[in-house]
């Protein structure tokens, strides 16, 4: 039968976690083409994933469950971290359906072909003019996200991620989420950044409606003034995400607000005391 808008939402976000899965992901942002390979496994508890940059720098990241190994082989480096899983194509956020529809309409469209593959439309629209809309195409069968697009007010996309080529549902050796290079004797990171209390530092944030605190954190940012630790805030609408940094003004930011934007990513600085 048919899915309703809320089963659709949960479909794909949980095929993105349960299904196993191969394929060539390529990804899209203005002028700039970048393309990684992905090996997906679902263990029945779990989900274990190894994905491949194949241009630019060689780098490489393997994950089980929010742990997250991120290998740098031209400097013997490989770094630890924890990272949400559902943070990065073929997965959509994190929110709970009920929450996403509750700022974007859900339209159903045509079946457009994707990775030589069917695929069913869908449209989230935002319900005001703070949000971008997405231009999803899932598997009917399995709600696989095979193509997504972030459009701006034009309706144009700002970027977008496809499956150049995949295979779904395949036996898998677990030897293919095994890293490319030994990195006995390589350099060991570890990123393990500490709960961070907002309200009890003396900050107050208000984000746009609609967005709702999902972490708070202090990081280890290069940039921060002698080294001291940034603050990291994040909310999210259940789709979209919006972080706000805190961190000492290290003497080198601009006196005024200051703007930009580059694709789907805006940003805003402001000086608020001896801090940025």
């Amino acid at each position: 039968g048919s899915r309703t808008e809320v089963q659709w939402l949960q479909a794909i976000q949980s095929a993105a976690q349960r299904l196993n899965y191969t394929g060539t992901i390529v990804y899209q942002r203005g002028g700039a083409i970048h393309t990684s390979r992905v090996v997906h496994y679902f263990d029945g508890n779990i989900s274990h994933e190894r994905l491949q940059l194949l241009d630019g720098k060689r780098r490489e990241y393997i994950r089980r469950a929010t742990e997250v190994q991120c290998l740098y082989p031209d400097s013997r480096r490989v770094r630890f971290e924890r990272r949400p899983e559902q943070e990065r194509f073929p997965a959509i956020g994190a929110g709970a359906p009920a929450e996403i529809l509750e700022r974007y309409r859900l339209v159903l469209g045509d079946i457009e072909r994707v990775a030589n593959t069917d695929c069913r439309v869908i449209m989230l629209e935002p319900k005001d003019d703070l949000r971008y809309g997405h231009w999803l195409c899932a598997d009917p069968q399995t709600a696989l996200l095979l193509k997504a697009k972030m459009l701006d007010e034009r309706s144009q996309p700002l970027e977008q991620m496809a499956f150049a080529d995949l295979k779904i549902g395949e036996r898998m050796d677990r030897s293919q989420l095994k890293p490319s290079w030994s990195t006995e004797g390589w350099t060991v990171e570890k990123s393990e950044p500490q709960p961070a209390d907002v309200e009890r530092s003396g900050w107050q944030v208000e984000p746009p409606p609609g967005f709702r605190l999902t972490s708070a954190v202090m990081r280890s940012m290069a940039e921060g003034a002698a080294g001291q630790p940034t603050m990291q805030v994040v909310y999210s609408d259940g789709l979209a995400t919006l972080s706000v940094f805190i961190e000492p003004d290290a003497g080198n930011a601009p006196l005024s607000d200051s703007a930009r934007t580059q694709g789907p990513v805006s940003a805003f600085a402001r000086r608020v005391g001896d801090s940025l």
